[in-house]
């Protein structure tokens, strides 16, 4: 189980670098390989989220890709938003956060498999639209232990940001999005430390060789890699939970 986790970890951090929605993958794999509940589950992805925020971060901000001014309103929406979804998690039993989890997964797959549009707009969402976003995805990204892009990204993407800019700016947003909610979910003692910390190094390390991969793979198989990993990553968490 050891290595299966440690290479679901590498897997999640290539996706990751890759297409930025990678993440939503570890919560479940800890729940199948690690015989974790979904609380502890959810706490401990979400600290393990925390290497690969730094990673994500330095990579984009190297490229002078990283919309600052987004990111900087994202994060007041972000942090008070994800402190309280990692207390909210804790009260929740763990079938509630199973079918959760579940639900985002499919929801993941389903939309990576839907057409893409070229729509763009110059002007980004305007500050208390950025604020009400962080907001949802601090809260829902901590409730589901899945770091941040995999909420980010689509709604970016829905409101007419570049692709480039909301990939970008959904890999820093990790670092507000789970130091705040790793604070939180310290408070409740779901969060393995140290399993996190070796799968968060490990995703960091995939992040790296997944930056370099996008470069050389169609982004259209990337995205269905991702869909047809969320829909079974779903299947299974939704047989879980009923059983």
């Amino acid at each position: 189980m050891a290595v299966a986790l440690a290479v679901l970890a590498v897997v999640v951090g290539v996706l990751i670098g890759m297409v930025g929605v990678g993440g939503v993958l570890l919560p479940p794999g800890l729940v199948a390989l690690g015989s974790l509940s979904a609380n502890e589950a959810t706490a401990t992805s979400t600290w393990a989220f925390v290497f690969t925020g730094v990673v994500g971060t330095v990579a984009y901000a190297w490229r002078g890709v990283v919309p600052w001014g987004m990111l900087a309103r994202l994060t007041l929406g972000v942090v008070p938003a994800a402190f309280l979804g990692a207390l909210v998690n804790a009260q929740l039993p763990a079938s509630v956060v199973l079918l959760g989890l579940a639900m985002l997964t499919l929801f993941v797959g389903v939309h990576q498999l839907l057409p893409r549009t070229a729509r763009e707009v110059r002007d980004e969402p305007g500050t208390w639209v950025l604020i009400l976003i962080g907001v949802f995805v601090g809260f829902g990204s901590a409730l589901t232990g899945t770091g941040g892009p995999v909420l980010l990204v689509p709604v970016l993407l829905a409101f007419g940001v570049g692709p480039l800019r909301a990939i970008a700016v959904s890999q820093a947003v990790q670092l507000p999005v789970v130091v705040s909610g790793s604070i939180g979910y310290l408070q409740t003692g779901l969060v393995d430390l140290r399993l996190g910390a070796i799968l968060g190094c490990l995703a960091a390390l995939g992040v790296v060789a997944g930056a370099v991969v996008a470069t050389r793979i169609q982004p259209e198989g990337l995205r269905r890699i991702v869909a047809v990993a969320c829909i079974a990553a779903g299947v299974f968490l939704v047989v879980r939970a009923a059983f």
